[in-house]
C-alpha cells in the first residue's frame, strides 16, 4: 500500500538516530528500574493476578504465571526490534531490514523475531491476533489505522509515551509519530496484542477459570 498521502514532517536529519538513543535510553531505565516485575505497570501483572496466584490450584497457578511472563518477554522483544528499524527505509511492499519495510512487512518481521508469525497484510494481522481495549494498552501491542478509507489499512508498535513507531512513507521512512495527533487519533481503528497462539490459548483458558 501506497502511504504517500500522509502528511509529511519535516525532521532534522539527526531525527532517527537521536531518537533511537533516546528511546533506548528510556527504556533501559524502565527495565533497570523495575527488571524483577518484566515490564513495570503492566496491566496483567497487578494485585488481582497475585491473589490468583496465591489462591488457585497449583496447575491453574502455574499457567497463569507463566503466561503472563511469556507474554512481557514477547513485548519487551517486539518493542527492542521495533525502536532498532527506526530510520531505515520504506519500501512498498518491503519486508527486509537490508531494502526496507512498508507498515506491514515491518510488523511481520518484528515479530516474527520475537516468535510471532503472522499474515502479510496489515488487515489479515488485525483478524489473526487478539484485541485489547485502549485502557489496557501496552508498549509493544499494534495500533490500527484507517488511512484509506476502509479498516486496517496502516499499523504501527506502540512504544510508550503517546508514540508508535510505524513504516509511514518514501519521505519519512520507519519513524515515530504520536498517537494523540489528530491524524491518528481521529483514525485509530483498533489495538492487538501480538502473542503466540500456545500462549494465547494458555490465557483464554486461566480467564476461563478466574470468572467461573
Amino acid at each position: 500500500m501506497d502511504f504517500r498521502m500522509f502528511p509529511l514532517q519535516k525532521r532534522p536529519s539527526f531525527f532517527a538516530r537521536s531518537c533511537r538513543t533516546a528511546i533506548f535510553s528510556a527504556i533501559a531505565c524502565g527495565w533497570l528500574a523495575g527488571c524483577a516485575s518484566m515490564t513495570p505497570n503492566s496491566g496483567y501483572q497487578n494485585s488481582y493476578a497475585d491473589s490468583t496466584m496465591q489462591n488457585s490450584g497449583a496447575g491453574d497457578s502455574f499457567s497463569y504465571g507463566y503466561s503472563r511472563q511469556q507474554e512481557a518477554t514477547v513485548l519487551d522483544s517486539v518493542l527492542v526490534n521495533a525502536i532498532a528499524q527506526i530510520g531505515k527505509p520504506y519500501v512498498w511492499g518491503g519486508e527486509s531490514r537490508s531494502s526496507g519495510f512498508d507498515c506491514s512487512g515491518l510488523i511481520q518481521y518484528v515479530l516474527g523475531q520475537a516468535g510471532v508469525h503472522v499474515p502479510r497484510t496489515a488487515a489479515d494481522q488485525a483478524m489473526a491476533l487478539p484485541a485489547v481495549s485502549l485502557s489496557r494498552l501496552r508498549r509493544g501491542d499494534l495500533l490500527f489505522f484507517n488511512t484509506l478509507g476502509r479498516p486496517f489499512t496502516h499499523v504501527g508498535i506502540y512504544i510508550g509515551g503517546g508514540q508508535f513507531v510505524s513504516a509511514l512513507n518514501a519521505h519519512d521512512g520507519i519513524t515515530v509519530q504520536n498517537l494523540h495527533d489528530p491524524y491518528w487519533a481521529g483514525r485509530l481503528d483498533g489495538i492487538r496484542q501480538p502473542i503466540v497462539p500456545g500462549l494465547q490459548a494458555m490465557r483464554s483458558s486461566d480467564e476461563h477459570v478466574l470468572n467461573r
